[in-house]
């Protein structure tokens, strides 16, 4: 999943096409189509959040060895050749797309552990070596569901997705800059 400027524009349709299916979903269920919450609510929080996930995902990298070879494998994968722009636009595009129609149209409809559960089995990698990534984004679901309980809306859940993501890869290329074609990568885990 090396990102490029055309992966950007894939991820801006793909995405995009969430929020859209959210849309309708909603509105064919007779609700409101996408109910934001109050920005200077969401925004606070989903930015409190993101730094609480980070920080964690950054405890974990550090405390299991799974995740660090996860984060081995994944960075150069994702962040080599990869701008900054391009890095946090991906990221937003999919902490909107996700929340939108995870919590914003799912989780009305089937309640918070079930859009959790469908959210994580969506993260599902190639093999077990991916489990990790699975139940953080069980986790994530969890978590994006009860901001999304409580801000009334998508928008602290997608500030704090988005946030995550774009952190998570920034913190990446900053640790690869001095690391790319050596054996041993310094990339925090996700």
């Amino acid at each position: 999943m090396r990102v490029s400027a055309r992966f950007v524009r894939l991820a801006a349709v793909f995405y995009g096409a969430l929020v859209l299916a959210a849309v309708l979903w909603n509105f064919f269920r007779g609700r409101e189509p996408l109910s934001l919450g109050a920005p200077v609510v969401g925004i606070p929080i989903g930015l409190c959040v993101a730094a609480v996930t980070v920080s964690l995902g950054l405890v974990l990298y550090r405390v299991l060895p799974a995740m660090r070879k996860l984060a081995a494998e994944l960075a150069p994968e994702v962040v080599d050749g990869a701008n900054k722009r391009d890095l946090v636009l991906v990221s937003i595009f999919s902490g909107v797309g996700e929340e939108a129609f995870f919590r914003g149209a799912l989780q009305p409809e089937i309640g918070i552990v079930i859009a959790s559960l469908v959210f994580g089995l969506v993260h599902i990698g190639p093999d077990r070596r991916y489990l990790v990534w699975t139940l953080w984004a069980v986790f994530a679901g969890f978590l994006f569901g009860g901001l999304y309980e409580v801000s009334g809306g998508v928008l602290a859940p997608a500030v704090a997705h988005a946030s995550h993501n774009a952190a998570t890869f920034l913190i990446w290329k900053r640790s690869r800059a001095g690391s790319v074609g050596d054996e041993q990568t310094r990339s925090p885990g996700l």
